[in-house]
Parts: C-alpha cells; structure tokens; sequence
C-alpha cells in the first residue's frame, strides 16, 4: 500500500505501519475503533484496508483533522468555495465581524492580542466569521485549510514559532504573513493531497472520552488500535487552542478540555481510588523518589489508563485484539514505565497480553531531545523507544 501523507502538522502521529501491521490480515468489514485517535492515522489506515472505523478524541482539532482526512469531498467545489470566501473577506471590515465566544470573553481576547498581530487578527476574524456557519464536510475542510496557517513550525499567521510541535513562543513582535493570500495556497495544497489520495470513507470520527465510551454497545469492536497521551510529554490542547479560538471556542472551554485529558499534569480527584493507584503503580519505577505532587499525578494517570482500559475491555468482541503504542517518560531524573502501568491495568481486568514489541525512535523526531545532548542528561532518557502491547479479550 503507498504511503498516505498526512494533510496537516501533528506532533508525534503514530507510525502507520504500525496500524497496517495490526489491520492487514482482518476480514474485510471489520469495525475498527481508535478512543484516542489524535492525528487520525488509525482510522485512515482501516479505511484503506476496507474496514469501519470508529474514532473518538477530546481535542476538537483531531477530531476536525481526522473528520477531513477520512471524508470524501469534492476537490473543485473547495476551491470554488475557498476563492469565493477571500472575495468576501476583502470586501469586509473587521470591526463589523462578531465573534461572540471572543468578543463576549476578555481572556480570549487577551491571547489572540498577545499571540497574533493587528493585521492578520484581523483577516483571521474575516475568515472565521464567514466559515463558522459553514457546518459540512466543505465547511470543516476550509477550517483545516485555516489551521495550516496557524500551527506551523515558524512563519505562520501567529506570532509565535514552534506551534507545530506542541511548544509555541513568541518570537517576534510584527508579522508580515498574508493570511488571505497563505490560505488559498493552503486550500489548493489540501485540495490536490486529498485529490491524489482519496479518502475511501467508512469512518465514524466524534467528540468524546475513551474513559467512558457510552455511544459503543458491549462485545462491539473487532479490535482496538490506539496510543495512550505518555505521562509529561505533549501537551496536544496547549499548540492547538491557537487554531480552536478561530472555530468557536474560548479559553476558559479549551483550558477544562486540557486539564480532564489524560497524561495531564494534575492531581487526582478527591474520590479516587488510590488502593487501586497503588496496584496500578506497582513496578512501574522509583517513584518513591518522587516529590508528592508528581506522584499525585502518576496516581491520577494510572487510574485514567485503569478506566480507558475498563471500556475497552466492555468494548471488544470475544477474542477481539487491543494493540497500545506507548512510551516511557521520566519525571526529575526518575524513569517511568508507563508500559507497566497498561500491563497492570490490563492484568487487573483479565485482558490477556499476547505480545510486547519494543520500536526504537527515531533521533531526529523533534519531539525528543536533540541528538547532541550528553548521553546521561534525564532529558535523553525520556522517550527513546516506544512499545507496541498486543491484548486479547478471552
């Protein structure tokens, strides 16, 4: 099968051979669900293999990105839409574009000021107030087209560099960046990628929690593919609130989605049960070494994994496969097996392990720590590998 590039940047997709390898020898029409989809990899890969997918994240952006990137359209209306939309904006007066979710919260309003400059503020507010109503696969392939020009690496429509890789800074205090001109190329860019790799559909893609996967019915999915958020490591919510605040959303909304994720970095809840966080927590390293809050927050992650295994287990077919891609972390020189902490969860709810793959990373992915740092800093310790942990639900 020839490689399917992706249609917009996102810090540390899953390798897709990893889902090929997983979907290859399914029969044909198997449903295939993915809790935790990010930049939608899983979903695309089943759909080329002539499965269903399913998919279900929390962040708004993925499942946009994987709304687009498994959906049909056609190419020639896009860009019709698209030249007819930059028509418009020209013709309108910032000042006169309402954005209620903006302009009714002063917090929002206090990030694009610091994040984005007068210019393109107000050419980013045109094309927001034109696309917003615009509620169909058109309408969320335009947005996708936007949020290229937002979430970059370094020249884009903000003021900040390193959006893409999940840790934006400003870098500067003007910005030259033609949004209207930038967002036609990135239409006609999105428009001939999906035009030479066309989705073949077959995919559900929704807002939701793969700790409570209530729209799936028990004994439904023939097998699961997906990779759990690592403890400390991408904060996904942090880069991508910077397209979210252009498609409806505030500061205030997209701070609770971040701080309910898992892996984020709090503590848990009041009621938790931390006679299971210190059965989850077994073996997983020295964390007893560990300062209280960071061990708050292991407790907080273990049990999270705990509750998104439970569904899964719920979810699956007898004999149906769960496959999770994770990785280790490290917290202030201790290293954390977060593969223990699945194993042992998985242990605790009768899924049975069939096998345990170790893939080396590799050094260049720009979400690890440069190559030329000291080979005995904690930092390079973090994420070298990554295991793929194969389940099996008696």
């Amino acid at each position: 099968m020839h490689l399917i590039k992706s249609i917009h940047p996102f810090p540390a997709r899953m390798a897709p051979e990893i889902a090929l390898a997983a979907l290859s020898d399914l029969p044909a029409g198997s449903i295939v669900l993915d809790p935790m989809m990010g930049s939608g990899t899983v979903l695309r890969m089943a759909s080329e293999c002539q499965h269903t997918g399913i998919g279900f994240d929390t962040d708004p952006l993925a499942v946009l990105l994987t709304r687009v990137w498994t959906a049909p359209i056609d190419g020639k209306i896009f860009q019709e839409t698209a030249r007819e939309i930059i028509t418009q904006a020209k013709e309108m007066q910032a000042d006169n574009c309402f954005l209620p979710w903006i302009d009714n919260d002063e917090e929002t309003g206090k990030f694009i000021d610091f994040w984005f400059a007068q210019e393109q503020q107000g050419d980013l507010r045109k094309l927001a107030n034109i696309i917003y109503p615009l509620r169909d696969p058109i309408g969320d392939a335009l947005r996708v087209a936007m949020s290229r020009l937002i979430i970059t690496k370094k020249h884009g429509a903000s003021l900040a560099w390193d959006v893409s890789h999940g840790r934006p800074h400003r870098v500067r205090q003007e910005n030259d960046f033609n949004v209207l001109e930038e967002f036609q190329k990135s239409v006609d860019f999105l428009a001939t990628r999906l035009q030479s790799q066309q989705p073949k559909g077959h995919v559900n893609v929704k807002l939701g929690d793969a700790r409570c996967l209530e729209d799936i019915p028990a004994s439904y999915i023939d097998v699961m593919i997906t990779s759990p958020p690592y403890l400390n490591a991408i904060d996904y919510v942090r880069a991508h609130k910077f397209s979210l605040v252009w498609f409806g959303y505030n500061i205030p909304e997209l701070r609770c989605i971040r701080a309910n994720n898992i892996g984020a970095e709090r503590s848990y809840e009041s009621d938790a049960n931390l006679t299971l966080a210190e059965k989850l927590t077994v073996s997983m390293g020295e964390l007893g070494c560990l300062k209280q809050n960071h061990r708050k927050m292991i407790a907080r992650y273990v049990l999270d994994l705990f509750h998104m295994l439970k569904e899964t287990g719920r979810v699956l077919k007898s004999q149906g496969k769960a496959i999770f891609v994770v990785g280790n972390s490290c917290l202030s020189d201790v290293f954390i097996k977060n593969t223990q902490a699945v194993k042992n969860a998985a242990q605790l709810l009768g899924l049975e392990l069939l096998e345990e793959q170790k893939r080396e990373l590799p050094p260049n992915r720009r979400y690890l720590p440069p190559p030329t740092q000291q080979k005995g800093s904690a930092l390079r310790k973090r994420m070298r590998t990554e295991s793929v942990l194969t389940f099996m639900k008696p």
